[in-house]
């Protein structure tokens, strides 16, 4: 009998502990077509991934888009197990767990077709206006290549859309220009018809994988979850999943 208790009471503590592991929140945030919100299903091709790979492990996963700011607070305190996108970058990797790079793509500039700028160097934007998302991964690239390159005003902007809307509503001046990545620039251009923007040059390229909160995620979940994404890969499904929004697999 007692035996019968002990296995009993093995049993249940191993299913609470299965329970908490297949139980997962995710936050992300406007990011097209990386991730965005569809009415209230979060989609995009981060979504995609972090659902596929949740359902080849049998996990329960949520996914809830928000504000950066606030998403990334949530991941930070551990109020939340996961955030996308995510780069690689000393903060980051003192709150998260990081998976291996699932995505690549580029930070470029635009401007309005009537400037003539090129972007070809850091000094080539002194004296310019430059918008960027921030704070962000973006934001902070974009601050570490102008250490050494005076007179250069950034301003920061809620987020990409808004950033896009501005510069072709001329609000950064004529010689202004915004740094985003390229990925989401060729969507809201698509989709907004911002067509008086135009590629003004190449500023870095970068890739993108999932945090894991490391107040809230153990390494043990972390390894199911970065096993889950290998299996993904191998079968090709992550890059199927890629190619549908134009993305390009991380090496």
């Amino acid at each position: 009998m007692l035996l019968r208790h002990a296995l009993f009471a093995l049993t249940a503590l191993i299913a609470a502990s299965n329970s908490a592991a297949e139980n997962l929140h995710f936050v992300t945030e406007e990011f097209p077509p990386f991730s965005y919100s569809r009415g209230a299903i979060a989609s995009g091709a981060l979504p995609e991934i972090v659902n596929a790979t949740c359902l080849l492990l049998q996990w329960h996963c949520r996914i809830e888009v928000l504000p950066w700011r606030r998403a990334l607070q949530q991941a930070e305190d551990g109020e939340v197990d996961g955030i996308f996108t995510v780069i690689q970058s000393p903060a980051r990797h003192q709150a998260f767990l990081i998976t291996p790079m699932l995505v690549t793509s580029g930070y470029d500039f635009y401007t309005l077709r009537s400037n003539n700028f090129y972007y070809r160097q850091p000094e080539d934007l002194r004296g310019h206006q430059v918008g960027v998302y921030g704070p962000s991964g973006t934001s902070f690239v974009l601050q570490e290549s102008l250490k050494n390159t005076p007179d250069v005003e950034v301003k920061l902007v809620t987020n990409n859309h808004r950033l896009l809307l501005m510069l072709n509503a001329g609000r950064f001046g004529e010689q202004g220009v915004v740094v985003l990545n390229r990925d989401v620039a060729r969507h809201l251009i698509e989709h907004e018809y911002l067509y008086a923007l135009r590629n003004a040059g190449h500023l870095t390229s970068i890739s993108y994988g999932i945090g894991f909160s490391r107040k809230k995620v153990s390494p043990a979940q972390f390894q199911a979850f970065n096993r889950g994404l290998g299996t993904l890969r191998n079968n090709g499904q992550l890059a199927t999943i890629l190619q549908r929004y134009g993305l390009q697999p991380a090496n």
